[in-house]
């Protein structure tokens, strides 16, 4: 029993550093500040509950099905990767030309849309945290081993969820003219990020391009 338990106690740890490192809490405070730029205290903390909350179940659900339900489409986590930096691409093209993507925003229904897409999905559970979920419990083989990689993710989307919501007094420190250069500089961050993400998906893919 006790290589056992030993064994989970790693995989655990190794699930819970992973997911919230991969989810990167602290990198997307400030991408998810330019995002909200337009939005009041209380639509902002609304917006980073509900973004957290559907990360987590994505999370969930693909640690649970996802493999299967990928054979099921014959989806690739490449087509994943390469879909979710387009979108991301977009957004910080929008960034890079002064605007976050929540300044056209205006009635509510689309508004509250910010917290589902980009920033449940794909800045918190992206196609990198998809997979490494996916594939910590591929690692576990026992229903024992298997709960503790969701109770894993839901420490570590905890933990992020306590980070992100604490992003106001970010905000009230920089004011408005701070969040104009942060959007600018986070649009580079994410056309970064997004580009990666592609080249990543394509080289994937193509495995010959890398050649």
């Amino acid at each position: 029993m006790a290589p056992d338990i030993a064994f989970s106690s790693t995989l655990f740890i190794h699930a819970l550093v992973g997911v919230f490192v991969i989810v990167n809490p602290f990198g997307n405070v400030p991408i998810f500040i330019s995002l909200t730029q337009k939005f009041t205290p209380v639509e902002r903390r609304n917006a980073i509950v509900k973004s957290v909350v559907i990360a987590t179940a994505i999370l969930l659900v693909f640690a649970l099905i996802g493999k299967v339900l990928f054979d099921f489409l014959n989806v690739t986590i490449d087509s994943l990767r390469i879909a979710g930096g387009l979108l991301l691409l977009a957004i910080a093209f929008d960034m890079l030309m002064g605007r976050s993507p929540a300044s056209r925003i205006e009635p509510d229904e689309e508004r509250e849309s910010v917290a589902v897409t980009p920033m449940a999905t794909p800045l918190l559970a992206g196609p990198g945290a998809m997979t490494t979920v996916m594939i910590l419990m591929n690692e576990a083989d026992t229903p024992v081993l298997k709960g503790s990689i969701l109770l894993a993710i839901l420490l570590a989307m905890g933990a992020t969820l306590l980070i992100l919501i604490n992003c106001d007094w970010v905000y009230s420190a920089i004011k408005k003219d701070g969040a104009r250069v942060l959007t600018k500089i986070m649009g580079i961050v994410l056309a970064t990020i997004a580009v990666e993400m592609i080249v990543n998906g394509v080289l994937h893919a193509f495995p010959a391009l890398g050649v």
